[in-house]
């Protein structure tokens, strides 16, 4: 993978703040199959075989959308892990997650919020 791709994460994620604000101007990334074709096809010949090029890109889209789940799944996890020490009385690493300490309440108003949000676009 080139020296540029975690620019194209970023873009992906949005990981350079809370909130994501990608955009077709910024030439970057816009989601895992845009990532999968310009893995592709910055290796590709000029000229090659357009059919053997789709393949590489199913197969490299596969194998981003695999590790997507499973990075999604890990954080998941860890979240989890920090609702229940939270629960149990330790809200440390979630204030340190959140940057401040955290009104359980205010908390899950929000994330349900950014839930829904999530799920409507």
């Amino acid at each position: 993978m080139s020296e540029g791709m975690n620019e194209h994460l970023a873009n992906i994620y949005g990981t350079g703040g809370m909130e994501k604000r990608a955009s077709a101007e910024s030439g970057l990334a816009e989601n895992l199959s845009d990532l999968a074709l310009l893995m592709v096809t910055d290796h590709a010949q000029e000229g090659s075989d357009l059919t053997k090029v789709a393949a590489a890109h199913g197969e490299k889209l596969g194998f981003l959308v695999e590790f997507d789940q499973a990075g999604r799944a890990m954080a998941h996890n860890e979240f989890g892990q920090m609702e229940k020490q939270a629960a149990e009385g330790d809200p440390s690493a979630l204030e340190a997650f959140f940057g401040e300490p955290v009104d359980e309440r205010a908390a899950l108003k929000q994330a349900l919020v950014e839930e829904i949000q999530r799920r409507s676009r």
